[in-house]
């Protein structure tokens, strides 16, 4: 809502998010993604087997490969970045993308660092500290957001600088907090590089598939961005020429899609990881189908009424939270946002099941098969978002290109993991899919009714605060009548 009020789905904006996609890519590969899926199970298993001194060590090791690997890799992109810029700028081109990622790199060993720190915690079963620290950013974020709005006004370029600046700051007060909450676990975190201990050559061993399938992903994701900043350029208020817009649209789509992500899903699968990891280590397949199966009942169960809802109230909800300051200066922007959002909504369930399937291939360190689903699915996603973009979907069918594929991807990956693994509980999964649907099904009717009854010319803040807790509410009832197992599981402490 800051940025949207101080840039608005401006060229500036897209330049911002283009660049934020930088540090992030390596946030997700190494911090959440596969030096932490890695290291998890590993981790666990030694807890399991040995004492807590001998897990400090192997944490203190890893964290120190991950801090020096990255620092080095920052140094060569920066130097990277810096040629191209030069480049870019003897040719009259636009540097404010360059300029914002060479100013934001070096936040990805900051938060990689705090997220390796985040599941050491994890594993010894702290989950608030890391789970609380995103809100640090968003602090530092909507602070800057606003403080441009009031210092630079019109000047959106320097806002972002501002922007990107107040991300590199909060990358720093993450990673000493996370630092100071491990070490309130009894960790001494005793920074060492040793490569010939087995468990680091183990964990690196381990890391190699993973980082290939996780990069495939992660720059699919960049590409997404990249091609809305290239190909969607439009006309906004006066401007003397065309913005990119682009990737500014597909921003604001992802925060109202990811918003239950990273609320539920990614809380639930960072949750059950150790537990999967723990099980998968004494070989207990029965009891790790279970623990997934009941995963994958929940997120259903939130995922669903998610989906319906977003594409429902798609409009008022976009109009409410963004429509002031410099995203009412174009018209469309409503418009265009709200079908991102109802393309991006349409797959959020099969996103929220990829995250905690995927966890479970990694608990049996079985990293070969996400890699190959999505190798493929990264040939599909960028093949048609290339095609989407150039139709009157524009940016919005690569978020439909986005819930393609993570529908096609997760029905791959449980058909595959039943195969090799076993145990996963498919009646029980299904009964509650059924449910689910039904209940799902009552609330959209009920929406329909009263919008189109009721609300025709209603203020969108009036359709979103009746629509919402209606809708809230009759799904919870009708889950409850249907005896929900997955709703008794949630009010179970």
């Amino acid at each position: 809502m800051a940025c949207s009020y101080a840039f608005g789905v401006s060229g500036a904006m897209s330049a911002f998010t283009v660049a934020f996609q930088v540090p992030n890519l390596f946030r997700r590969l190494f911090g959440e993604g596969a030096l932490s899926a890695a290291a998890i199970p590993v981790l666990s298993e030694k807890l399991e087997r040995e004492d807590v001194a001998s897990v400090d060590a192997l944490a203190g090791r890893l964290v120190a490969m991950l801090l020096v690997a990255l620092a080095v890799l920052c140094i060569v992109l920066e130097g990277a970045i810096a040629g191209i810029y030069w480049c870019t700028a003897a040719r009259g081109g636009d540097t404010l993308v360059w300029t914002l990622t060479a100013l934001m790199l070096p936040y990805m060993v900051l938060i990689c660092g705090t997220a390796i720190l985040g599941g050491i915690q994890n594993v010894f079963g702290g989950f608030a500290v890391p789970a609380a620290l995103p809100i640090v950013l968003n602090i530092f974020n909507i602070t800057a957001a606003l403080t441009a709005r009031r210092w630079f006004g019109d000047h959106l370029e320097r806002g972002v600088v501002l922007l990107s600046a107040s991300v590199m700051v909060a990358g720093m007060v993450q990673f000493v907090l996370q630092w100071f909450a491990t070490r309130r676990r009894g960790l001494k975190l005793k920074l060492k590089l040793d490569t010939r201990d087995p468990a680091i050559r183990r964990n690196g061993l381990t890391m190699l598939p993973m980082l290939a399938g996780l990069a495939a992903v992660q720059l699919n994701t960049l590409a997404d961005s990249v091609i809305a900043y290239v190909f969607v350029e439009e006309q906004i208020g006066d401007a003397a020429s065309a913005e990119r817009v682009g990737s500014a649209v597909l921003y604001f789509g992802q925060r109202l899609y990811q918003f239950p992500l990273g609320v539920f899903s990614a809380a639930l699968a960072t949750a059950i990881f150790p537990t999967l990891s723990r099980y998968a280590a004494v070989g207990d397949k029965p009891a790790l189908g279970h623990t997934l199966s009941r995963a994958v009942g929940l997120a259903t169960f939130e995922g669903v009424p998610c989906m319906v809802g977003l594409i429902l109230v798609r409009e008022p909800l976009v109009e409410v939270l963004f429509k002031r300051g410099e995203f009412a200066a174009w018209g469309d922007a409503v418009d265009r946002v709200s079908f991102a959002v109802a393309m991006y909504a349409v797959g959020i369930w099969a996103a929220s099941l990829n995250q905690i399937v995927v966890r479970a291939f990694y608990s049996v360190q079985d990293v070969r098969t996400p890699l190959r689903i999505s190798m493929f699915n990264v040939v599909l996603n960028v093949t048609l978002n290339l095609i989407l973009v150039n139709t009157f979907m524009k940016e919005a069918g690569m978020a439909f290109a986005t819930s393609f594929c993570a529908t096609l991807q997760i029905i791959w990956l449980m058909v595959n993991f039943h195969r090799r693994q076993g145990h996963l509980e498919w009646r029980a999964i299904s009964i509650g899919m059924v449910k689910v649907l039904i209940a799902a099904a009552l609330m959209a009717g009920a929406i329909l009714l009263i919008d189109k009854q009721l609300l025709t010319h209603a203020a969108a803040s009036t359709k979103l605060l009746t629509l919402v807790p209606v809708g809230a509410a009759i799904y919870l009832a009708a889950t409850w009548m249907l005896k929900c197992e997955e709703l008794r599981h949630l009010l179970r402490r």
